[in-house]
């Protein structure tokens, strides 16, 4: 996802692959790593975001920009499928794009790590506040000292870790709207609002996002592009399957009581029980989202700028906690600016790399073909302006 020294990076990406799988890994894996790297802190914000307009207008946007970032997605695979080497997005724009290219990818990728990483420190200390008490704010410093010393002293199994616990989330999730649904309120369903209709945009980009696993996943199946394809869409069909259960179900017991980490207000509407266990799910799936972002984000300073690396954890971990008490203390707020402003422009850029690598890239697409690009692409760029465009201006 990071950086300039690709050789250096595909090797210890290597390294870490094999702390998960084989050299080589089956359909199952690469369905489970896409999967694994899409869902995150976003699905918690995608309800209290869908509630502010209505349940049949979020699920127009779960379904609208789940295919199209489905068809995004696979676009991301052609451009892996027709470059030689391995690269994240950063290594993809200096090779199509050049030095502009570069530099302009590298600052969005980095502002989209601060922007997460604050989403993270914002929805823990709401987590933990919840579970013990006490102030919001408190908590989430606390757990930036914790998480940071962790992250200083390196954790070499989080890589294994995190890939397993974002299943386990997967699951848990599941499990949540399963129990939830006996709770269910029809008149939940009811509420509309279509002066707002714009509004859940850039939380919902922000949830589907999952370019840099789709790279990676092409790294350890790219020698079975039939594999890679269904992969991409099996993941993709999944992720909208399981925001569009998990937003509903929500939606439906809480309505426009929704919170803005969604297990908040369940817990509070269905009991103690649910209160504790969706607090401490929460908790732990933004904890391993915090340290292996803020890991990643480390390492890339150390093997890109030659940051030391009490230097390299300062600058990952540091600038975040200065957002925070600077005030960018709203979740759905940063959630919405990262996905709304930043991951639009990424998103932007990657498909000008599309279209570049579909002129001058080394590799023919073999089995990997697909159809109706210029309708996908154009379907893209239009939403893709159309909701950047209104999160730039909505935060004037």
């Amino acid at each position: 996802m990071f950086g300039f020294n690709y050789k250096r990076i595909q090797k210890e990406e290597i390294v870490m692959h094999q702390g998960v799988f084989h050299r080589e890994i089956g359909l199952f894996e690469g369905i489970a790593l896409i999967v694994a790297g899409t869902i995150g802190a976003g699905v918690l914000g995608v309800p209290y975001a869908v509630a502010q307009v209505g349940s049949f207008i979020g699920l127009f946007y779960l379904l609208f920009l789940g295919v199209i970032m489905l068809g995004f997605n696979l676009l991301i695979g052609e451009i892996a499928v027709r470059t030689k080497g391995e690269f994240q997005m950063v290594g993809l724009a200096k090779k199509y794009l050049g030095t502009w290219g570069e530099v302009t990818m590298t600052l969005l990728v980095y502002f989209v790590m601060f922007g997460i990483l604050n989403v993270y420190i914002i929805g823990e200390g709401q987590s933990l506040s919840q579970l013990f008490g006490g102030d919001p704010n408190t908590w989430g410093i606390i757990f930036w000292g914790v998480a940071t010393f962790l992250v200083y002293t390196g954790m070499r199994v989080l890589k294994v870790i995190d890939f397993f616990l974002s299943l386990i989330i997967l699951a848990v999730i599941i499990f949540i709207s399963l129990v939830s649904v006996p709770h269910v309120e029809t008149i939940n369903f009811t509420y509309h609002n279509f002066t707002s209709f714009l509004l859940p945009f850039g939380v919902i980009l922000f949830a589907y996002s999952g370019s840099g696993a789709v790279l990676e996943s092409h790294s350890l199946l790219k020698n079975d592009k039939k594999k890679f394809k269904l992969a991409i869409l099996i993941s993709s069909l999944i992720c909208i399957v399981v925001y569009i259960l998990f937003t509903l179900t929500v939606l439906g017991v809480t309505g426009k009581a929704t919170t803005e980490i969604a297990t908040i207000g369940l817990g509070q509407k269905i009991g103690s029980y649910l209160f504790w266990f969706g607090n401490i799910f929460a908790a732990l799936a933004m904890g391993m989202g915090f340290l292996a972002h803020a890991l990643m984000f480390r390492h890339s300073l150390s093997w890109d700028y030659k940051f030391s690396k009490p230097l390299a954890t300062l600058v990952a971990c540091g600038v975040p906690l200065i957002l925070f008490v600077a005030g960018f203390r709203k979740f759905i707020v940063m959630i919405d600016i990262v996905g709304g402003v930043f991951l639009t422009t990424e998103s932007l850029l990657l498909l000008l790399i599309y279209w570049k690598a579909k002129q001058v890239g080394d590799l023919p697409t073999g089995k990997y073909k697909l159809h109706h690009v210029v309708l996908l692409s154009g379907l893209l760029v239009l939403a893709l302006l159309v909701g950047g465009v209104y999160s730039v201006v909505k935060l004037f």
